[in-house]
């Protein structure tokens, strides 16, 4: 899933369709399929599945894994091993099938094998891992076993970010594919210059080859909904670019050699090549719901929570800390909801495409569509779980209990026969 913003910043998002949120997810829908000019255009009429008949994850963990903090992943190994990125304590865990832990490597630190803000990890060829350290902007490959085999930086620019003309450049991963190449986000941020009103900047997706060369252009997108703040800082004022909460975003997910994408404007899924050539476009007739006073205090005490448990937040002065405060508390919100916070694709290439939510009842809903395109209909996930990734029959990810300490969890996925 990709996610565009900058550092202190935090997106989040409440629930997209009065359907999805009541858990009457109708039947019977349709699709219809035409081409136009080899662009293959898919019009659901609604989801396929009958009410409560359709896919469902059960509530009752397979594995759980404790003692974790800041997770990224897990990711699944070919084995069945399961890998993760713990941020708390800045190393790469591995856990057998059962979440006996096998290894980890890594510490804090900007040397080899020391990481500083982990963020994302990817299972690669031959069950080698790539991880992305955001504040020195580098990519580190491990091999099966978890022991570093080199490193490097999209587009050759490592280090730490540097204004640049007031200019602040991004490339973030978001995949790591089978040849070795990534496919990640690039996106300029530019400080100190006045702007009026909500704005999307674009951003560019990239295919990078395995040493981080750019190699081709997937697409040029909408980037998220910004809108300037002033940030002080003694007697020293500066306008800032912040992301608008529960505003449209870009979201995508790169896997095997496709690229899956929404600009948010519309319920409408790209399915790229990584060439960058069109080949699908998935519609379904859904108008955005209405963002009510209670998704805005939801979404409020949500990313109040989420920017106090950033690390990277502890070295922020706290006169900037009581601004960004001052910005969740203040800020305008949009008359209706977007339409998807994230993408994820299963290895069947069914795309589970996740409703935006205000976070209000902590669950997340997936809207399932097909390898055709054809629209199944919805999932929810456990309360307090973010999924990660989707195997055939589990969903991997990290489950928050009441006093928001993580775990990493396996919960079984049960599918039966659409109806």
């Amino acid at each position: 899933m990709t996610r565009i913003g900058i550092a202190a910043a935090v997106v989040t998002g409440g629930c997209v369709l009065t359907a999805a949120c009541s858990g009457k997810t109708g039947g019977a829908g349709t699709a219809s399929t035409r081409d136009s000019a080899g662009v293959s255009i898919v019009e659901n009429s609604g989801p396929v599945w009958a009410a409560d008949r359709g896919w469902k994850v059960i509530d009752s963990p397979l594995v759980d894994i404790g003692g974790v903090d800041h997770v990224a992943g897990p990711v699944r190994l070919s084995d069945g091993r399961l890998a993760l990125a713990n941020g708390g304590t800045s190393e790469i865990r591995i856990y057998d099938a059962k979440g006996i832990q096998l290894k980890a490597s890594g510490r804090a630190g900007s040397g080899p094998g020391e990481y500083q803000n982990l963020v994302g990890i990817w299972a690669g060829p031959d069950d080698s891992l790539m991880v992305s350290d955001i504040l020195v902007r580098r990519l580190t490959v491990l091999d099966r076993e978890g022991t570093v085999a080199r490193s490097f930086s999209l587009g050759g620019t490592a280090g730490g970010f540097v204004s640049i003309n007031g200019s602040v450049d991004f490339a973030i991963p978001s995949g790591w594919m089978a040849d070795g190449s990534i496919v990640g986000v690039t996106q300029t941020f530019t400080m100190g210059r006045a702007r009026e009103g909500v704005y999307r900047d674009s951003l560019t997706v990239l295919r990078y080859g395995p040493d981080g060369s750019a190699r081709d252009t997937v697409g040029r997108f909408p980037g998220p909904e910004m809108e300037q703040m002033t940030i002080s800082m003694g007697k020293l004022s500066m306008p800032a670019p912040t992301p608008v909460p529960l505003g449209k975003q870009f979201v995508g997910a790169p896997h095997g050699a496709r690229f899956y994408a929404s600009h948010n404007d519309s319920w409408e899924i790209e399915v790229r090549g990584l060439d960058g050539s069109l080949k699908r476009l998935i519609r379904t007739a859904v108008k955005p719901a209405a963002i009510t006073p209670a998704d805005v205090a939801a979404n409020r005490e949500e990313m109040r929570s989420q920017m106090e448990g950033q690390p990277m937040m502890r070295s922020v002065p706290e006169a900037i800390k009581k601004q960004l405060t001052a910005r969740i508390d203040q800020a305008k919100y949009p008359a209706t909801f977007a339409f998807f916070a994230g993408l994820l694709v299963d290895q069947d290439e069914n795309i589970w495409a996740q409703e935006v939510s205000s976070g209000a009842d902590k669950i997340q809903r997936f809207a399932v569509i097909d390898s055709t395109g054809r629209f199944l209909g919805r999932v929810a996930m456990p309360a307090g779980f973010r999924a990660s990734s989707i195997g055939p029959d589990a969903v991997y990810g990290v489950w928050k209990d009441p006093d928001d300490v993580e775990h990493v969890r396996v919960y079984p996925l049960r599918k039966s026969p659409a109806n």
